[in-house]
């Protein structure tokens, strides 16, 4: 999983559900923060473009894999980053 994490960052142009590269980046480094785990136990899921503009990218954040969901704007500026509830 982590191969996924690197090559969503490393890759030029990777684009995970139609969000940019840098909107993908952004959202591992808040959610690293934001979460306070390290940047290397955050691998990018998937991702969706709810509305022209806004992108929503699933996180799996630490050894449990645990849901989270980033949000950035057209800009690739981060939103908001949380956990999503259990299901």
């Amino acid at each position: 999983m982590a191969g996924l994490l690197l090559a969503a960052c490393n890759s030029p142009g990777i684009r995970v559900g139609g969000a940019p590269e840098a909107s993908v980046k952004n959202c591992v480094a808040a959610a690293a923060r934001e979460l306070r785990v390290p940047p290397a136990s955050i691998v990018v899921d998937k991702g969706t473009t709810p509305r022209d503009g806004v992108y929503t990218i699933n996180l799996r954040v630490g050894p449990q894999g645990r849901s989270a969901v980033c949000t950035t704007d057209e800009n690739s500026a981060v939103i908001g980053v949380v956990y999503k509830r259990p299901e």
